[in-house]
């Protein structure tokens, strides 16, 4: 049986511990919202796009499945190596692509990436807008990393963990139930060690 735009809303709902009331907020009702996860209500366009804001996905995910773009986390790490290779100019065309992504963590992650390019150009007041714009979407997904990464980046700083610390990340993640960070830490870890 293949997954509905209810499985997905109440999957993601789930992964990011949000109860009914927090995902309806004052647009609609808990009840509405329950109908909507077991198949028994379709939310208007209007209401799709608040669920999907608050879910932090896309609208073409909660509908069909559609996964993020393969291209923009291609930018994304393409950007990356290039920030990391110090060619700052490079990294900002690279990043163009995935600066508007709404998926967590795609689009936090290229924003960091251009805001630390921004602040290393000597673009100051844009790159710190950029970065400190990101704060509540890592506050809300209660993201450790990202959060400390953030802050790193903003007193001008390196945050970088080894593979040993990104694998007690994953520990640490694993033991709160949050699988998809674990596995998102465990992929570090490995490439790292060069695995």
């Amino acid at each position: 049986m293949s997954e509905t735009l209810g499985d997905r809303v109440r999957k993601l709902r789930m992964e990011r511990g949000m109860s009914l009331a927090k995902v309806a907020g004052g647009d609609f009702s808990r009840a509405f919202l329950n109908q909507v996860e077991l198949n028994k209500a379709r939310p208007s366009v209007r209401v799709l796009r608040v669920i999907a804001d608050r879910l932090q996905a896309p609208v073409d995910y909660l509908l069909d499945g559609s996964k993020p773009s393969l291209d923009r986390e291609i930018a994304l790490e393409k950007a990356r190596a290039e920030l990391a290779r110090g060619n700052l100019r490079r990294c900002l065309a690279l990043i163009e692509p995935a600066l508007d992504a709404t998926e967590w963590p795609l689009g936090v992650d290229a924003r960091l990436c251009a805001g630390e390019a921004m602040l290393r150009l000597g673009r100051e007041e844009r790159g710190r807008v950029l970065l400190e714009a990101q704060r509540e979407a890592i506050r809300a997904q209660g993201d450790g990393y990202r959060e400390a990464r953030l802050e790193a980046i903003l007193s001008g700083q390196v945050h970088r963990l080894d593979a040993d610390g990104h694998a007690r990340l994953a520990v640490a993640l694993l033991r709160e139930g949050r699988g998809e960070a674990a596995l998102e830490r465990l992929r570090e870890a490995r490439i790292l060690l060069g695995g």
